[in-house]
């Protein structure tokens, strides 16, 4: 199967699905009421936004970003030389706090946008990354060297 930063194309899709299965989990039955009062939207005007886009529109949008998202949590990993679980997790966790979150700390800020809505959103990015990182690790082989081994 072919390649990408030594990784197959199969557990970039598994982990772009997954990241995304998270996102419905956490912005559905997990905290929908929460991160909507944050975003001060009822669910009527999100479904009004959801039917404005289309939804095949929205899905295919959602799904671009949650591939990207998974193609450069996998550039990360591989530029930092990480194969096995531990090494994986601990640069998608840097990645994370010195990257990732920081920029959606911008919108807090400087936005107006509630903590309450920063915090579950960084809590999805957060899940979503390491659950893309585990994957990742699962996929890059069994016998190579993890981060700061010869």
């Amino acid at each position: 199967m072919p390649k990408i930063f030594n990784t197959s194309w199969l557990a970039v899709l598994l982990a772009t699905l997954a990241f995304f299965m998270v996102g419905w989990i956490w912005y559905g039955p997990l905290f929908s009421d929460a991160w909507m009062a944050a975003e001060g939207i009822t669910q009527e005007i999100a479904n009004a936004r959801l039917e404005e886009m289309g939804v095949v529109k929205w899905l295919l949008a959602a799904l671009s970003v949650t591939l990207g998202q998974a193609i450069g949590v996998l550039m990360v990993i591989n530029l930092a030389g990480a194969k096995r679980l531990p090494a994986c997790l601990k640069v998608t966790f840097w990645l994370l706090v010195t990257i990732a979150i920081p920029l959606m700390a911008y919108a807090c800020i400087y936005g107006g946008y509630p903590l309450t809505g920063f915090m579950i959103d960084a809590g999805h990015l957060a899940v979503g990354y390491l659950a893309m990182a585990a994957i990742y690790a699962a996929f890059r082989g069994k016998n190579k060297v993890e981060i700061g081994e010869a």
